[in-house]
């Protein structure tokens, strides 16, 4: 019942968080200059949700490209209804050391060619479809890191079960020398019987002979 009790608060707890994450707006800086950007945490390893963001866009059929620790995806339209293709970079870090398995996700749009760089913060346009995109990423990232969990419980159980292995073979090699020892005390407590018996034979013989003399004396 306990166990059953956990089960049932894991996934709650699971399904809890997961409702939790959503995208909200803030900033990044991109060489030098200070960004808007769609904003989300993620409760995974930040190298997780790299490879899970590489895998999302694979996926999808796009390739990305690494521009001064970004992640960009190059004409790609955001909504169905934009008149206009987007440039999407992506950035991700961890939230702090304490929290290493928390991942921030920065997400900055831009006109497909435009530079960045050159455009202010105040100037810059909100990030119309990006919000909608990273939550239609979270199920997957949640997936491949569900994977990557399966993966690392997969390897955990061979190491054991090899680990048990061996030893099921050491046990098997010590018992077949214990065995031998076994025999060799039964062959050894054997050979004293029969020394203790011949011991007997030749003290017979010598008492004989011993009383040979003294008559011959």
């Amino acid at each position: 019942m306990k166990r059953i009790c956990l089960l049932v608060v894991v996934i709650f707890a699971a399904v809890f968080t997961q409702a939790q994450i959503q995208p909200v707006e803030g900033t990044v800086e991109f060489q030098g200059t200070k960004q808007p950007a769609t904003v989300i945490e993620l409760p995974y390893p930040e190298a997780v949700v790299e490879k899970a963001i590489e895998d999302y866009l694979k996926k999808k059929g796009l390739k990305a490209t690494e521009t001064r620790g970004f992640k960009v995806v190059r004409n790609y339209k955001l909504k169905d209804t934009d008149e206009f293709n987007s440039d999407l970079y992506f950035k991700t870090e961890r939230k702090s050391r304490k929290e290493k398995d928390i991942t921030v996700l920065y997400l900055v749009t831009a006109k497909n060619g435009e530079d960045l760089k050159t455009r202010t913060l105040a100037g810059a346009p909100v990030a119309v479809g990006a919000a909608a995109l990273l939550t239609d990423m979270n199920p997957s990232i949640d997936a491949y890191n569900l994977e990557v969990d399966i993966t690392g419980q997969e390897e955990s159980v061979k190491k054991y079960e090899k680990k048990a292995a061996s030893l099921e073979d050491e046990q098997k090699d010590l018992e077949k020398r214990i065995k031998n020892l076994q025999d060799k005390l039964a062959e050894n407590k054997n050979e004293q019987v029969k020394q203790k018996e011949e011991i007997g034979k030749q003290k017979n013989i010598l008492e004989v002979l011993k009383g040979k003399r003294k008559v011959k004396l």
